[in-house]
């Protein structure tokens, strides 16, 4: 008995970054139900898979998640569960589809606060090669594939870019004034996976993807994230180390043991994080 209860021990990781998965496993102790009547109610479907989808270590297809929002008595929100099982599938087989997952993301920002909506149809702007444009509202990011130094040039080398972003100013906030302010301040931005190492250094979550913008720094933000080029790779940092505070042990065995050695090597400010679905 107690294997099984270590079994289905739930992991913090997917009740903290993953709202629809949180949302699953919520809503069936809301109705008191065991992962095998949840089974029953969704036709069949294996308690173990199930599971699995609460914890984030499987991903449902559109079919099977609406069958599991229905099950819940969660319909109502069908569109979301679908638009969140696309783009985390598409993630998962390499089909990666950032459009689709910002779709997703601006549904699951608020996900169960108010009225449900379509997902939105967003057209794709022409590719542009990696280099950051702005087309009307909205901007073209190129994403890393991995946390290595993109260099000083206007866009990364090709060989780098993985995929590109499609951003607007609403995924910086419902103040049109102030998302507007921060999204055409951004500098020859790109975005890169955030490890769990680096997230750790400035208490953000591990497996998003961080925006960021390319600026000097003049005086510190403690409650910023800034992101440093040390031996080809990119090296994350809170602002209060810039400011004279407490240095994170691994950089100073790197020998960025000094706010001016930390200072010279900043190239920019991770400004938005989104939730990379290839994770």
């Amino acid at each position: 008995m107690s294997g099984a209860e270590t079994r289905t021990k739930p992991t913090p990781r997917a009740s903290a970054d993953d709202p629809v998965a949180s949302r699953i496993r919520l809503r069936r102790l809301e109705l008191g139900w065991s992962l095998k009547r949840l089974s029953e109610a969704t036709g069949g479907l294996a308690p173990s898979f199930l599971f699995n989808i609460e914890n984030g270590r499987k991903v449902p297809s559109e079919d099977v998640a609406a069958r599991i929002a229905h099950a819940l008595e969660d319909g109502q929100y069908e569109a979301t569960y679908r638009a969140w099982a696309r783009a985390k599938s598409r993630g998962r087989t390499g089909r990666i589809d950032h459009d689709a997952m910002l779709r997703a993301w601006e549904q699951l920002r608020n996900p169960f606060g108010g009225s449900p909506s379509e997902t939105l149809e967003v057209p794709a702007p022409p590719p542009t090669n990696g280099a950051p444009s702005r087309d009307g509202s909205r901007l073209r990011v190129p994403v890393l594939a991995s946390p290595r130094d993109p260099g000083d040039t206007v866009r990364p080398v090709p060989e780098m870019i993985i995929n590109t972003l499609s951003l607007d100013p609403s995924l910086w906030g419902h103040d049109a004034a102030l998302a507007r302010e921060r999204f055409e301040r951004l500098r020859r931005p790109f975005a890169y996976p955030l490890d769990d190492e680096q997230a750790a250094r400035v208490s953000m979550p591990g497996g998003y993807l961080a925006v960021v913008t390319r600026e000097p720094v003049e005086a510190p933000d403690p409650r910023a994230a800034y992101v440093m080029h040390h031996d080809d790779r990119l090296e994350v940092v809170g602002g209060d180390a810039l400011a004279g505070g407490p240095i994170p042990p691994a950089l100073r065995r790197a020998g960025l043991d000094t706010a001016e050695k930390l200072i010279a090597a900043v190239i920019g400010r991770i400004d938005l994080i989104l939730p990379d679905v290839r994770q």
